[in-house]
């Protein structure tokens, strides 16, 4: 009897290790992080029309006139389950932004996700310098620069898989939706497909069909101009083969360019650091790219920038933008005074940083309006002093 129960004993305390194990890893990771910006600005005001002058004084972010207090990103997950749901208080009430998901990952390296918001960034590129992180010059870019992210913000669902190098995804983008069912919506039009490759010490090649009405489907510069099957084919490659530098490359090749008003479209970001030096350029070209006016010719959107770490975790940098008029009106030439003549703008800037967030200031100048701003007369230069602070957990 002793035997017995001592085996029996035995077998519950292997059983109960084994089950502890399980349990513990079927045990959910859950976190709360959080990411906010706010830039209070002083700057001039000018109004052309009503013959005044002045200045304002108020708070905004790079992107928007009001700040980004909370930025709340709250996951959970297992190995194979998850979700996440990134609260904000953008406007001073909350709501929902970047990516508000879940997703199923049946076996290794292949995921499931569908949201009201779903932006996946496994593959896309970013030219993230700059005047882009403080007050945004207007018809300047950054984020999803030489190839588009996985999602834009839309309902959408999606099936991608990342493993050994090899990527490939499939994404159904919902579009207008009435009951939470798509309305007047084709497979050829809300489809994004795409493939990756990556290169041992090389780089990683990559390319996708971004469908007409598939968030950010219309490249770098411009905007479609009408509602058909047709597409853009986004192909990239990003260097990875020299230490210190990052070189990505990108081509927009529309499957019809009389819908989109152009045949091809380059973009590049090159950053290279050196010591306590850290180079950017960024430079976008339409070939040809067609205005309102039946017009054609090359537009053109740029920015050269740098930055020096000081020591004591404080950067002093700066750059310089320029956008061509037919890039500033998203693909369509302006008559309108200041427009005309595209925008010219530079800014430099002091920061100081922390373990979880920093604090800096800046000063800003535009031969047009400045951003997301009070400033609203394009035929005049304008300047802004930004205190930028930003936190994150």
């Amino acid at each position: 009897m002793k035997k017995v129960a001592l085996s029996l004993l035995a077998f519950a305390l292997v059983g109960a290790m084994a089950f502890g194990q399980d349990a513990a890893a079927a045990a959910p990771v859950v976190t709360i992080g959080d990411w906010g910006r706010q830039i209070f600005s002083i700057g001039n005001l000018t109004d052309k029309d009503a013959g005044v002058a002045g200045s304002y004084a108020g708070v905004g972010t790079s992107w928007a006139g009001t700040p980004r207090i909370v930025g709340l990103n709250i996951t959970a997950h297992t190995a194979e389950v998850g979700f996440s749901i990134t609260p904000s208080a953008d406007n001073g009430t909350f709501g929902l932004t970047d990516q508000n998901k879940a997703w199923i990952n049946p076996m290794p390296g292949l995921q499931i996700e569908t949201g009201i918001s779903l932006e996946t960034d496994t593959w896309r590129d970013t030219a993230d310098f700059g005047s882009w992180d403080w007050i945004r010059f207007q018809g300047t870019s950054g984020d999803s620069w030489a190839f588009k992210r996985i999602g834009n913000g839309n309902m959408a669902t999606d099936i991608n898989y990342n493993k050994d190098g090899v990527g490939a995804w499939a994404l159904w983008d919902q579009g207008k939706t009435t009951g939470g069912q798509a309305v007047n919506a084709t497979l050829a039009t809300q489809l994004q497909v795409g493939a990756a490759y990556t290169i041992p010490d090389v780089g990683q090649i990559k390319a996708q069909y971004l469908g007409n009405n598939v968030g950010d489907g219309g490249g770098i510069i411009g905007t479609q101009t009408k509602t058909s099957a047709s597409g853009i084919i986004n192909v990239a490659f990003d260097y990875k083969g020299m230490e210190n530098l990052t070189e990505s490359v990108g081509l927009y090749i529309p499957t019809a360019s009389s819908d989109m008003g152009y045949v091809l479209q380059i973009a590049d970001y090159t950053g290279y650091k050196m010591e306590k030096t850290k180079l950017n350029l960024m430079l976008g070209l339409s070939l040809p790219q067609t205005d309102n006016k039946g017009d054609s010719g090359m537009s053109i959107v740029g920015g050269l920038g740098a930055d020096y770490d000081l020591g004591d975790a404080m950067t002093v940098g700066g750059d310089i933008r320029y956008t061509d008029p037919i890039a500033l009106g998203g693909g369509v030439a302006s008559k309108a005074d200041g427009l005309k003549n595209g925008m010219t703008g530079f800014m430099v800037d002091l920061t100081k940083g922390f373990s979880n967030g920093l604090i800096g200031v800046g000063f800003e100048y535009s031969t047009i309006a400045i951003g997301a701003t009070p400033q609203k007369d394009n035929s005049t230069g304008h300047w802004a002093i930004p205190v930028r602070m930003e936190e994150w957990f």
